[in-house]
């Protein structure tokens, strides 16, 4: 019976909806809401549900383009980190002037004072390949792989928290939507009742009086300012759906909210998953090792760097000539030589400190951890709670709206056959509009938490189509 009652007024809820712009049209209220006149005509603009405004908002939001980038750069600092030290070599290349000799070591016709000076150039290569670092390479790479991990989990991070925004400006709208349509569903018959009393109160009718006509235009007038509201609500939500998404012409589908379908876990649940996946915790923990990586490398300083060196250098001068003594050597021209060298730093004492430097570094990033790992902790427990106080709010009011429906149908109807006083009337306007508003204000907030809920836990709590329900197809009248 509760089923057959319930389906019943969500195909009058989307009757309501659809005839929204033809009842502000015979009110005599002069402020009609833009969605009210976007439905007057069949719309051109294409229509956006949930899923819709969440896939466009992840391929045109500037915050994943950005994260995109920064992933693409910590991955070149990984390659930069296996390649680069092993290309540390270094060009020289000068141009001189130097005397002219000319013959041999111990006979020259050439007087070194007077001779002419002749130019000369001279490249040469020299560097070291490491072959052995005590670790300092391998913390390197540790470091940059940290990197990787902490741009991957900042895009997720970014991702998670563009789906709660899109979510929240959304249900925002479906609530500015169907608290116009709530409004307009009972504007123009509240109108009548205000002509109506005013036409009693003029031909002098003993049944009524003035304050019976002051209590129904103060409640016209608390209606449109909340209808003012709604209008307001309306225009934020599709401005931020706009920014959000990229897309600056839609509609969203004529259709009420309803409460996202998910099944609670225990807290404990949560809180487990969000210390596993949470991406503020994994960058925590990308942190650490990276920080850990570079006390490895500190301390590997101590130790020297193995190392294969190399040279090679070219010099041609034409006013020189190439000597033959083999007891000389004629660095003027070329030199190519390598060896095993060990390249060691003495600054030992100094490195004693930024050893102790980086071991407080590391301690104190643990110690952030742990207190972001209990504030996420604490994170989710405030959520996990709104959402269960949204549901049992959501499951109240909904019950009140119901009732309070009926009410103002039958007191509406009673009203009009002259049976019931005007008091009866607002009492049960305001009785049915708190309700309802209320039901509705629950559903957006128990969506909302849900969305916040995934966001604090970093999974994925439902899929997409429990995100948003259906529209039913209307009875044929």
């Amino acid at each position: 019976m509760a089923g057959a009652i319930e389906s019943r007024y969500k195909r009058a809820v989307l009757r309501h909806r659809r005839l929204l712009a033809l009842v502000f049209a015979s009110s005599a209220a002069s402020a009609l809401s833009a969605s009210a006149l976007a439905q007057q005509s069949p719309s051109t603009r294409r229509v956006y549900d949930l899923a819709a405004f969440t896939r466009t908002a992840e391929r045109n939001y500037p915050s994943l383009r950005a994260s995109q980038h920064s992933i693409a750069a910590a991955r070149a600092r990984l390659d930069e980190a296996w390649v680069s030290p092993f290309f540390q070599l270094n060009v020289t290349a000068a141009f001189t002037f130097a005397p002219e000799q000319r013959g041999t070591a111990i006979v020259t016709p050439d007087d070194v004072h007077q001779g002419d000076w002749v130019p000369g150039a001279r490249i040469g290569v020299e560097g070291a390949v490491p072959l052995w670092t005590f670790g300092k390479l391998g913390a390197a790479r540790d470091a940059a792989r940290a990197g990787v991990r902490a741009a991957e989990e900042d895009r997720e991070r970014a991702l998670l928290q563009l789906r709660v925004d899109v979510r929240r400006a959304y249900y925002a709208l479906q609530l500015a939507l169907d608290t116009a349509q709530m409004f307009s569903e009972g504007y123009g018959r509240f109108q009548r009742a205000v002509q109506r009393v005013q036409q009693r109160i003029a031909a002098g009718d003993p049944n009524v009086n003035e304050m019976d006509g002051w209590r129904l235009s103060s409640t016209v007038a608390e209606i449109d300012a909340r209808r003012s509201e709604a209008q307001r609500l309306e225009s934020s939500s599709r401005a931020a759906l706009r920014i959000l998404s990229g897309v600056r012409s839609f509609e969203v589908p004529d259709c009420p909210m309803e409460a996202v379908d998910i099944e609670l876990k225990p807290l404990a649940w949560y809180v487990r998953a969000a210390r596993i996946h949470r991406p503020e915790a994994s960058m925590l923990e990308a942190g650490v090792a990276a920080r850990a990586a570079n006390v490895t490398a500190t301390r590997a300083r101590y130790f020297p760097d193995l190392a294969l060196g190399l040279s090679a250098t070219y010099a041609y001068g034409p006013g020189l000539v190439e000597q033959s003594d083999p007891f000389r050597i004629e660095r003027e021209n070329y030199v190519i030589g390598g060896a095993l060298v060990a390249r060691w730093s003495l600054d030992l004492w100094g490195n004693a400190y930024r050893v102790e430097r980086a071991e407080h570094e590391l301690y104190e990033l643990r110690a952030r951890a742990d207190e972001a790992n209990r504030g996420i902790a604490l994170e989710v427990e405030s959520v996990y709670y709104e959402v269960l106080d949204a549901r049992t709010r959501e499951e109240a009011w909904g019950r009140g709206h119901r009732d309070g429906r009926a009410w103002f149908l039958a007191a509406a109807q009673a009203y009009d056959l002259g049976t019931v006083e005007s008091r009866d009337l607002v009492d049960a306007v305001r009785t049915y509009f708190t309700a309802r508003f209320n039901h509705l204000t629950a559903i957006r907030d128990y969506n909302t938490a849900v969305a916040r809920l995934e966001r604090a836990v970093g999974v994925e709590l439902a899929p997409v189509t429990a995100w948003e329900h259906p529209c039913p197809e209307p009875e044929s009248e």
